[in-house]
This record gives structure tokens, sequence and C-alpha cells, in this order.
């Protein structure tokens, strides 16, 4: 299964999610002290596995009335685990399983 085929959220706290397609993280780019080069910078490393590897990103429209709002998932592409921003907010959130059931996902209060 690639990265983008997994699934995402149906509902955010309780509201429908509206996911985008995947798009792959743009390449950074080092331009050399002289001017005269460019090199690719590599990827980070994973927040969770630890490993170089690209990241996808997919945004979301959570749909509540007269307060939509986005989140924007990056999403490994080596282990598949998704990191979640309210950028609205600067709220972030790592996903576990409970995450993708069919209630969607809630913020543990606990």
């Amino acid at each position: 299964m690639t990265a983008s085929a997994r699934r995402l959220p149906v509902a955010w706290d309780g509201h429908h999610v509206e996911w985008g397609a995947f798009t792959a993280d743009p390449i950074m780019c080092r331009l050399s002290e002289d001017g005269t080069t460019f090199e690719a910078v590599p990827p980070g490393l994973c927040w969770h596995c630890g490993v170089l590897a690209e990241s996808v990103t997919a945004e979301g429209r959570v749909l509540i009335q007269n307060w939509p709002y986005r989140l924007v998932l990056r999403r490994c592409t080596r282990c598949g685990h998704d990191r979640v921003r309210n950028p609205l907010t600067g709220q972030e959130w790592d996903l576990d399983e409970s995450d993708y059931g069919p209630s969607g996902s809630w913020e543990d209060v606990s």
C-alpha cells in the first residue's frame, strides 16, 4: 500500500472532514556560495520512525457551520505515520489507530 492510499480520519472532534488529494512536499534546493550551482536538500528525519524519508501532504476542510477551518496532514512515505497541524492555532497532533475509526479523530482530554 502506498502512503497516499492509506485512509484518513473521516471526522475531527465530531465534524466531517473533506480531504484533498495528497501532494508531494516540495524539494528544497540550496544555492552554492558562488551562486553557480543548486543542490537538493535531503529530506528531514521522520518525526515517528527516525528515518530520512519524503513526506506527502493533504489539506482537510473541517465543516463546521459558520466556522469552517482547515487542517494540514503530513504523512511519512516510509512508515505512514501522520501528523496533523491546525495552521490557525498552531496545534499539532500525532495520530494513532483510534483516529481512523468510524467516529474519526477526537482530542484526548484526559
